[in-house]
């Protein structure tokens, strides 16, 4: 019987102590009214950037719940750990992924004792502006290069990296071939627009345009445009109205000259535009006029005819 007894109590002993150890390793349960508080930083962040998520519960009476208090965790956008235990200080951290997705994520922080508690982080940063800027801002008739530079910032006017933009352009051939080209940590995103003489031959004006648009996340777009100016080689050509010996000439020529050299056909010249000419005898002249601009220049010439009457 003793040696029975023996047996039977060291069974008990064992038992008990294999409950104690297991015990020991659960996690500790949170008190009834235990507090949560939760707080997210940053509060936007990309569609594949991370926020750190800290959770802090503490007892009714305001001390730390037990070290290794379970808590668990999840998200409506990106990816969270499922759950998280806490130090001494009763705080527990975990991390906020993108996923690729847009919208409001809303992280819930819940544990058994406590009402759950959440925190909202902005995933997917949304394009507020953008701005398109060439060099240099003209091209010549005979075709030329120009750099483009769209700036995207957000709706808080900070620089946004990894936005999509698309450049275009009905003149000329973009590098990127009108795909979609993302945003340095600038917010910048680059192209390069090539022209040749058989690009511009066709347009009537002296200038075009190029876009670039950005998606702002909610299906929206947004676009800014920039004028390229055509620097056209001049073509010279003048009218003119006589009164007796008095010429008044003016100007017609195209292409934007900025220069202009006169010769009245008696001697004299001038530089003006739309100069006047007084001369001293009445007969028929050869008037001519060179417009030039900085692609070159044009000459053409007339008779101009005066009397003395």
């Amino acid at each position: 019987m003793r040696a029975l007894s023996g047996i039977l109590l060291g069974a008990a002993l064992t038992l008990a102590l294999g409950s104690l150890v297991a015990c020991d390793s659960a996690s500790p349960v949170a008190p009834p009214g235990t507090v949560l508080t939760l707080s997210a930083n940053p509060t936007r962040i990309a569609s594949d950037g991370q926020s750190q998520v800290r959770v802090t519960a503490y007892r009714p009476n305001g001390t730390p719940v037990n070290e290794g208090t379970a808590i668990l965790l999840s998200t409506t956008v990106g990816t969270i750990p499922g759950s998280v235990v806490t130090d001494r200080a009763g705080e527990a951290i975990a991390l906020l992924r993108g996923n690729g997705d847009f919208g409001t994520a809303t992280v819930t922080a819940s544990l058994g004792g406590a009402e759950s508690t959440t925190v909202e982080i902005q995933v997917g940063l949304s394009a507020g502006s953008i701005t398109l800027q060439a060099t240099p801002a003209s091209v010549a008739e005979t075709g030329g290069r120009v750099n483009l530079i769209a700036t995207v910032r957000d709706d808080q006017g900070r620089a946004l990296g990894g936005a999509t933009v698309n450049f275009s352009t009905d003149v000329g051939q973009l590098d990127s071939e009108g795909g979609l080209v993302l945003t340095d940590s600038g917010g910048a995103a680059r192209d390069v627009l090539r022209v040749v003489s058989a690009d511009i031959d066709p347009i009537q004006g002296d200038n075009f345009q190029v876009q670039a648009e950005v998606g702002t996340g909610t299906g929206s777009l947004l676009s800014d445009s920039t004028t390229i100016t055509i620097q056209r080689l001049p073509r010279a050509d003048f009218t003119f109205g006589t009164n007796n010996l008095t010429v008044v000439f003016t100007d017609t020529s195209t292409g934007r000259p900025t220069r202009w050299q006169w010769d009245f056909g008696d001697g004299n010249t001038s530089t003006l535009q739309n100069p006047t000419h007084a001369y001293s005898a009445p007969g028929t002249y050869v008037v001519t006029l060179i417009a030039s601009n900085s692609q070159g220049s044009d000459t053409i010439s007339k008779f101009v005819s005066v009397s003395g009457q």
